[in-house]
């Protein structure tokens, strides 16, 4: 879908004249500009785009905006001007807004003006089929994060703390390309992954540990995003049943995705598997989520679920287990929506290991 399709389509999606669209994600989505300020205003009257940036990013805006396509007109606005003087010369009467993205203030000045009416959740629902560009991409953040981690993980993890292993995973997705980490990367070594967002700590990788180590790479505003759980030596009988039982859950939720499919049809195939070991009660989220310009868009894949997945949608998979004093498991793969299942992007071996340490920890 090209940026141009992008714009008939939410344009087609809506009734009102005026729209104001002040999430940054969706106005790259429209115009292709990645900075950090902007506003933008769609008229579908006439069909056209008006991009809202201070003088800072004009001609980044005006570069952004050519190389991508977009009809997007680039105005700067006047250092000191409120919202509605910059708004005023371009809309008359009726703007449209989502609530979610707007602040009490902001609405008070805006309903001051202007006749404001709700258009809520409309860039979520259109942003769920990516187009060929948008999963190229994602797929390239994904083998950059392969690559991170396969190096990482071949030069050794045992003995150093979670923070020092998070630090050289971030080095390394900037190393083979990344422009910035998708996420906070999540490190938890031993009891420490009973914590679904553990955030890395001082504490060091041992042998005998689980190591939950959950990443990804952000490529022009797209994410990539992976979990995988590394052996340290050699783990007790406990730590391996909960991998056994993880693994086969995740890849019972991975030949459920398919086109067509409800969203908690998914997690009950990973939940059934639990249940059958007994061990739901230790599934402490839901089972998948889409991606794009956000880490977590729209479906969320949870038991109360109840959207249907469409070809062409990404969306991760990764099941866990998490047990208090012990440890924790979880595997993610992201995973391109198809015709009669799903094509994984994230190609990571599941069974990674690093060896025992030759010292004593």
């Amino acid at each position: 879908m090209s940026i141009s399709h992008r714009l008939k389509s939410f344009i087609a999606a809506g009734d009102a004249s005026h729209v104001l669209v002040l999430r940054l994600e969706d106005i790259r989505w429209l115009t292709g500009f990645s900075g950090s300020t902007a506003f933008m205003v769609v008229n579908r009257q006439d069909e056209s785009l008006q991009l809202f940036v201070d003088s800072r990013y004009v001609e980044r805006a005006h570069h952004q905006v050519q190389r991508a396509g977009s009809s997007a007109a680039v105005i700067e606005t006047i250092s000191g001007a409120s919202l509605v003087e910059t708004l005023s010369p371009f809309v008359q009467g009726e703007i449209a807004l989502d609530f979610h993205h707007v602040t009490a203030a902001r609405h008070r000045e805006l309903a001051g003006a202007f006749h404001v009416v709700e258009e809520a959740g409309l860039f979520n629902q259109l942003r769920r089929i990516k187009d060929s560009s948008e999963i190229a991409t994602m797929e390239h953040a994904a083998h950059i994060a392969d690559l991170a981690l396969a190096s990482v993980i071949n030069e050794g993890v045992v003995g150093e703390s979670e923070k020092q292993v998070r630090n050289r995973i971030d080095a390394a997705l900037r190393h083979f390309g990344a422009d910035a980490v998708a996420f906070d990367t999540i490190v938890a070594t031993g009891p420490n992954g009973a914590r679904p967002h553990h955030e890395p700590s001082d504490a060091l990788i041992e042998n005998g540990h689980a190591v939950v180590i959950d990443m990804g790479a952000e490529v022009d505003g797209y994410r990539s995003d992976m979990t995988r759980t590394i052996q340290v030596g050699r783990w007790d009988s406990e730590i391996s049943e909960m991998y056994r039982i993880v693994k086969e859950a995740q890849e019972a939720g991975v030949a459920a995705v398919c086109n067509g499919v409800v969203g908690s049809d998914v997690d009950g195939a990973v939940r059934q598997v639990f249940r059958r070991e007994g061990v739901e009660h230790e599934y402490l989220h839901g089972t998948g989520h889409g991606v794009g310009l956000y880490i977590h868009e729209e479906p969320i894949m949870s038991p109360r679920c109840s959207a249907v997945l469409s070809e062409h949608e990404v969306v991760t998979v990764e099941p866990g287990l998490y047990r208090k004093g012990v440890g924790g498991v979880r595997i993610e793969d992201q995973v391109v929506v198809t015709g009669t299942g799903c094509r994984i992007l994230t190609l990571s071996p599941k069974e990674l290991s690093c060896p025992r340490s030759q010292r004593t920890i």
